[in-house]
């Protein structure tokens, strides 16, 4: 069976009530990443429409999808164009079905299905699992640059404030983080690795790795001492628009030697509203399950 399951990945959070800067406020690099690691740690739930392009082996990712998340106990809808106009429906809970994902899918077998998140027809046309939904994986991302810069005394040239942006409506910082030291690297796997655990281990991502590894076909397609190219660090520029109001990134843009690879933009993004318990089962009235 192939799917086309677009689904929002990394980058998606809400945030709690909190305090507002004061007019004027004015941050240097390390107080705007602390706010935003604040921020991001308030995130409980949120509802948003996501559009993402990624590039692919074979062309492009390009998904708009709307999305419920509730960020722990891990809980997940999401709804995905597809060209013909019609949807895709996923709905994900921790600890419910197994661990796997109920799936609506928009054509053959014309029955729901459920597939693991990190399976390989989930994961054939995007970068992410459904599994790292929501910003704490950015946020490690980023804490684990800013710590390698500031070992090489690195950090202003590393991390730049380049100006304010207007987005979705949103006042936004623009914050650039350029890796000069970026490259492509051997690496020996080790036994019971997948590109899954190499990647947590870097901080870098699992798909680009793929994508440079010819012969290697999906995320489990490796073997201990297997020798293989990664990148030193996630990407070798990374923009992101962090809001004035709740220093939320809520466009992210990351690119390598080749270009663009992916980039994520959170529209209409409602922090922390109330959920009915229901609104995660595919019960819900909503819901075409």
């Amino acid at each position: 069976m192939k799917f086309k399951f677009l689904l929002a990945a990394l980058f998606l959070c809400a945030v709690t009530a909190f305090t507002p800067p004061p007019s004027g406020y004015d941050p240097d690099v390390k107080g705007l990443l602390d706010n935003m690691y604040a921020g991001i740690d308030r995130a409980k739930t949120m509802q948003y429409t996501f559009f993402q392009k990624e590039r692919m082996i074979k062309g492009w990712n390009n998904a708009e999808t709307f999305t419920k998340l509730n960020v722990a106990p891990l809980k997940v809808y999401l709804k995905t164009k597809t060209p013909d106009g019609g949807h895709i429906e996923v709905l994900y809970a921790d600890g419910e079905r197994g661990g796997k994902a109920l799936i609506k899918p928009n054509g053959f077998p014309y029955v729901n299905v459920k597939l693991h998140p990190t399976s390989k027809q989930m994961m054939g046309t995007q970068h992410h699992t459904i599994l790292s939904i929501g910003f704490k994986k950015v946020k490690k991302i980023i804490q684990d640059a800013y710590k390698r810069a500031a070992a090489q005394n690195g950090v202003n040239q590393v991390f730049k404030l380049t100006g304010s942006t207007t987005y979705d409506g949103k006042d936004c910082y623009i914050l650039q983080i350029t890796d000069p030291t970026f490259a492509f690297t051997n690496y020996t796997v080790k036994t019971g690795q997948s590109l899954y655990d190499i990647a947590r281990e870097q901080n870098i991502a699992e798909y680009m790795i793929m994508e440079r590894n010819k012969g290697i076909d999906d995320y489990y397609d490796i073997k201990a001492g297997q020798v293989i190219k990664i990148p030193t660090s996630y990407a070798a520029k990374t923009t992101l628009y962090i809001d004035k109001k709740t220093f939320l990134p809520i466009y992210q843009k990351m690119e390598d030697d080749k270009g663009l690879f992916e980039q994520y933009e959170m529209k209409g993004l409602k922090v922390n509203p109330m959920f009915s318990v229901a609104e995660f089962t595919e019960d819900w009235s909503d819901y075409g399950f």
